[in-house]
């Protein structure tokens, strides 16, 4: 059996080639093929330089691959730190300079330009094409044809004159797709504004809880100068001294935890207006001393939520966007009717100037498209029954917010009276502990235990306060409403001076309001 000739083979080639090969080999085998060569082949363009050489080794130089920028928001230096903001300036704040504001902003204008791209369809298509050409041909005999120079320029129209409705489909869900961003828009304001309202109330409620602990450290320190006077003059034990050493420890240990805690929130409250974390904000006092009062009962919330609410909105605006893609996709299978004109010059050397002019219709039939058609049309169906059951989750989700939020307020505020009572009994008693502790009528449990249970009421009655606002502002929040009108500034956060009022309970024997009606918190003047 005879063996094929090589294709390629060194010992079968004409000397030049021989030569060319053995210069090569030669020129190579002086390098030696060095790790740097044989490198640069492996990665030419250095793509591998920077990461790391071997697992488990930290890519110390990323960052020089690409730097991060800081976010477009406005600097520390912009903002006033003597100035006290109110929740209305924070609000107007975050809405201009939050990142999440700008994202949506932009995301809508996306979707805007989407529907002029869909709009485009019903215009024709002009192009031009212009070719610049020059050839020779050289035969083996030595035999030439002259250059040729050619320049051919085409002008070709297009224009879709029928689809049996395709681009109506495409278009409507186009629109659908930017009525559904909108509202996504606006949901994303309402988060925006519900999470700078609940860091806001979350602030003041920190203010408030670190003066409360505050005034327990001074009032543990006023037990222990009794505990030692008494300890002095023989009247009290060391254990007594020693307790009231533990509890004011354990006062300037809560301050301190309060004070941190206070810190982290301030960072929050910051990040939510969209200024850097360490940005210290003045938070303007709440003027006014009486309770949040809503002026609607459940059933009239649910009613605006179901009407206003953005993200409801938007899911029903994806069943309509899914429900014309749908439309769209069936009709992707119907004919097509397109005119067509084109009209071209060829400029020759040998011809001179030539011209083409043509112009006709065309009908396109898909008759078999491998079953795209078929696998396309029940994915459209499957994602038209997708957004129906999202938009129905939604739908449940909206009203279990608004139910919740609803009650949560109405359960923070019916327990503020309460809270005050025992806040006023607690700091009563304390007072009368503390005389009888003077003259040994008292014990030192007895003084700490009233220590500990004015200190305990303080603290309900602050966070009592604090649910009642955040539950108000989420409330806002699921019924969809833009703006801060429920984010009034009234104080429950003052335990001392704030009025009580049993009309601030809401209660569901109120009179139905209009769907379009809006949620807002009345402010009743404190009668004298």
């Amino acid at each position: 059996m005879r063996n094929r000739p090589a294709i390629f083979s060194p010992d079968k080639q004409p000397p030049s080639v021989k030569s060319a090969i053995l210069g090569l080999a030669i020129a190579f085998g002086s390098l030696g093929f060095s790790n740097v060569y044989a490198n640069w082949f492996d990665d030419p363009f250095g793509v591998n330089t920077k990461l790391p050489t071997h697992p488990g080794k930290e890519a110390a130089q990323l960052a020089d691959f690409y730097t991060i920028p800081a976010p477009k928001t406005v600097q520390k230096q912009q903002v006033d730190t003597r100035h006290e903001y109110s929740l209305a300036e924070l609000t107007a704040l975050a809405l201009s300079n939050n990142p999440k504001t700008h994202s949506a902003w932009a995301s809508l204008r996306a979707q805007a330009a989407s529907v002029g791209i869909s709009e485009a369809a019903w215009l024709p298509k002009l192009t031009l094409n212009a070719t610049a050409q020059e050839s020779q041909l050289t035969t083996s005999t030595g035999f030439s044809i002259p250059t040729q120079r050619v320049f051919a320029p085409n002008l070709s129209l297009s224009w879709l004159l029928y689809d049996f409705g395709q681009r109506e489909a495409g278009i409507a869900a186009t629109k659908a797709g930017l009525v559904a961003a909108r509202f996504a828009n606006d949901q994303t304001l309402q988060t925006v504004l519900a999470n700078v309202a609940t860091a806001y109330y979350q602030s003041l409620a920190d203010q408030v809880l670190v003066e409360l602990d505050k005034q327990s450290v001074k009032t543990a320190q006023k037990a222990l100068d009794a505990a030692q006077a008494r300890y002095r003059s023989g009247q009290a034990t060391i254990s007594d001294l020693y307790q009231a050493k533990a509890a004011l420890a354990q006062a300037e240990g809560a301050l301190a935890t309060a004070e941190q805690t206070r810190r982290q929130n301030e960072g929050a409250l910051a990040s939510a207006v969209g200024l850097p974390v360490d940005t210290q904000l003045r938070l303007a006092p709440l003027q006014t001393r009486i309770d949040p009062k809503l002026d609607a009962n459940v059933k009239s919330l649910l009613q605006q939520a179901i009407a206003q609410n953005p993200s409801l909105q938007n899911a029903q605006a994806q069943v309509a966007q899914a429900r014309a893609t749908l439309d769209q996709t069936e009709r992707a299978g119907m004919p097509s009717i397109s005119l067509g004109a084109n009209q071209g010059l060829r400029f020759q050397q040998s011809l001179g100037r030539t011209q083409t002019n043509s112009i006709g219709l065309t009908l396109s039939v898909p008759l078999f498209t491998g079953f795209d058609q078929h696998y396309q049309t029940a994915q459209a169906r499957a994602k038209l029954a997708e957004a129906e059951a999202n938009r129905d989750t939604i739908y449940q989700s909206t009203e279990l917010a608004v139910w919740q939020g609803y009650y949560a307020f109405r359960g923070a505020v019916v327990a503020i009276p309460s809270a005050r009572v025992q806040v006023e009994n607690a700091s009563e008693a304390l007072k009368a502990v503390q005389a009888q502790y003077k003259v040994g009528y008292a014990t030192i449990q007895d003084l700490l235990t009233a220590q500990s249970t004015l200190a305990t009421a303080e603290v309900t009655l602050a966070q009592n306060a604090l649910n009642a606002y955040t539950a108000l502002a989420k409330l806002g929040a699921a019924i969809g409403q833009l703006g801060t009108p429920m984010f009034s500034e009234h104080s429950l956060l003052d335990p001392t001076t704030a009025a009580v009022s049993e009309s601030a309970a809401p209660t569901d024997h109120q009179p139905d309001l209009a769907p379009t009606s809006h949620l807002h918190v009345q402010k009743e003047q404190p009668q004298p």
